[in-house]
């Protein structure tokens, strides 16, 4: 059964689970309806491997029940969307809240800042239905091509991992006992490359991909592969370098790493359990003056454009970053209710479990200068193309993590390097930033230019 189908049932179904988890004794309840439909196709040295296709649908309920030490919650959920299943979904959520361990803080489904009729009707306007605009064989079509020509890029190029294209829709529903019920739905279509350079020990290896709303909006079959290839020649014959402190540019791939170890900083939940190395940090001067960085979840590159969270409050644009200076906190609703900050729309749900904390779509606001600007303007560097390992305390802001890329001499890359380590402390790494680029770069969700920071500890030889 096809997506366009089911997708409009599973909907209405959310707000009849509320009713029957109401008519087990619930006191409040909401429902999260999901419908994922996707198709995939991997390809390898010229042949398709792989061709697999998803059309997944549930619900997921979150019922609360009231107890003499406060209200008690539990959630789970059900593939199952026959009368009898829900019912059965219905009761067993009912009976594990019965059970479950009161939380004098729990913040009920009712009276969040959900999007308007009118919000509603705009979205549903400025975002129509429609589908990735591709089919499998126009997929497999774009898979075979991009690696052909990849492999063919350079005689170094010796072996190919794979090409990956896919496409797909999905579908987002909430309903909550306060009388709200809204959805919405986004499209994607990626393709993907990997490719190996060299012989023997000697062998290096990268990758290039793009994701986009539309198949037509993805770059080319040739422009991944080109960038594929290319990424894995540059990095033959690498080397170490000499220790020291030195200034550090992250291009775009490695520098959003940098934009996620932020966004789990200011996470509301983290900052509550005092787990953030920015607990205390909320207005201050956190990097330097002109840096922005925004949340906008409404954006034509989006990848994460969502109209409500996962608690049905309405998602809007907002700074995270204003001129340097640490904006606001991450929050639901429970957050939101024992930090005493505002609910900044950022709760995010699966069909099951608790309540977390995540972003739409992240943006860094580019500067002027070129990627080989920078490198002009410092003189003597690292280029990080890639990193390695998990080394951050999230906790005290210490970093140190595995990296490989290019030394910059003179203004000019002049040689690959592999097996350094790079260190620092966030706190002082997000002060320490000389330039941002103004090679914006969309990288899924996440839109951000390459960043030099300055006082970086390399451990090399």
């Amino acid at each position: 059964m096809s997506q366009r189908s089911t997708t409009p049932r599973v909907a209405d179904l959310a707000a009849q689970l509320i009713e029957l988890a109401e008519q087990q004794g619930a006191i409040y309840a909401d429902a999260l309806a999901v419908c994922d439909s996707g198709d995939s196709v991997s390809v390898r040295n010229g042949a398709v491997e792989s061709i697999e296709h998803e059309d997944a649908q549930g619900l997921g309920l979150r019922a609360f029940v009231e107890t003499p030490d406060g209200l008690a919650f539990a959630t789970a959920s059900s593939s199952d969307l026959s009368p009898h299943g829900l019912k059965q979904l219905a009761a067993q959520v009912v009976s594990m809240a019965r059970i479950s361990e009161p939380d004098p803080d729990a913040v009920p489904p009712v009276g969040a800042d959900h999007p308007s009729d009118a919000e509603q009707q705009a979205w549903q306007q400025k975002h129509p239905e429609t589908d990735a605009g591709w089919d499998l064989e126009q997929a497999k079509a774009a898979a075979l091509a991009c690696e052909t020509i990849g492999r063919d890029y350079d005689a170094q190029i010796s072996n190919s991992e794979g090409a990956d294209a896919s496409f797909g829709r999905s579908r987002v529903a909430y309903a909550a006992c306060d009388g709200f019920h809204a959805e919405y739905s986004r499209s994607s279509a990626s393709l993907s490359l990997s490719l190996i350079a060299g012989h023997g020990e000697g062998m290096q290896r990268d990758y290039a991909w793009h994701r986009a709303l539309q198949a037509s909006d993805l770059r080319t079959p040739q422009q991944i592969a080109e960038e594929a290839a290319s990424r894995a020649v540059a990095r033959l014959n690498p080397g170490t370098m000499s220790s020291g402190e030195m200034t550090v540019i992250f291009e775009p791939r490695t520098a959003a790493s940098l934009l996620g170890h932020l966004v789990g900083a200011i996470n509301g939940r983290a900052v509550l359990q005092q787990r953030s190395f920015l607990a205390d940090a909320l207005g201050e001067q956190i990097f330097p003056v002109g840096i922005q960085i925004e949340e906008h979840p409404d954006h034509p590159d989006g990848l994460s454009n969502r109209l409500f969270d996962g608690e049905g409050t309405r998602c809007r644009q907002q700074q995270l970053i204003d001129d340097g200076r640490l904006a606001r906190f991450l929050t639901d609703r429970y957050v939101a209710k024992r930090l005493k900050q505002p609910a900044t729309g950022n709760a995010t749900r699966g069909l099951t479990g608790d309540i977390g904390i995540g972003t739409s779509n992240l943006i860094w606001q580019p500067g002027e200068q070129t990627q080989a600007e920078m490198m002009q303007a410092i003189g003597n560097g690292l280029l990080v193309t890639e990193l390695i390992g998990f080394g951050v305390n999230g906790v005290t802001g210490d970093y140190s993590r595995g990296a490989g890329g290019f030394l910059i001499e003179n203004g000019e890359i002049s040689r690959p390097v592999q097996g350094i380590t790079i260190a620092g402390n966030l706190k002082q790494m997000f002060q320490q930033i000389e330039m941002v680029g103004a090679d914006l770069t969309w990288l899924g969700s996440t839109a951000i230019p390459s960043i030099a920071i300055s006082g970086m500890t390399i451990a090399g030889e």
